[in-house]
């Protein structure tokens, strides 16, 4: 485990973690423009979308449903991609979430 965990900090370069705060920012200005949204908080991929009107529980079970695995923290939607995700991935996963949020009320 121990040599596991000096591998994953040897890749935790200033260029790396600046990819991630990078595909962050892109995933909240993505989020904060779909229907429901009313706040996107968090660090880096780590992110917590209030909602208006839909429960965090509905949006993550119709997510399941699209292919997109969500999780919810109280009242929000949770996010915790991994750190590799590509942008490609990210698109296919933000469309997902934008159906649900359109489809559900």
């Amino acid at each position: 485990m121990c040599a596991g965990a000096v591998e994953v900090l040897e890749r935790m370069t200033g260029e790396f973690l600046a990819e991630v705060k990078c595909k962050g920012d892109y995933m909240r200005q993505q989020i904060l423009a779909m229907p429901h949204v009313k706040s996107v908080s968090g660090m880096g991929m780590m992110i917590g979308v209030e909602l208006d009107g839909l429960k965090a529980s509905d949006v993550v079970a119709a997510g399941l449903e699209k292919g997109v695995m969500l999780l919810t923290a109280k009242t929000r939607v949770r996010l915790l991609p991994p750190l590799t995700i590509t942008y490609g991935e990210i698109d296919r996963g933000l469309k997902a979430m934008a159906a649900v949020l359109a489809e559900t009320e």
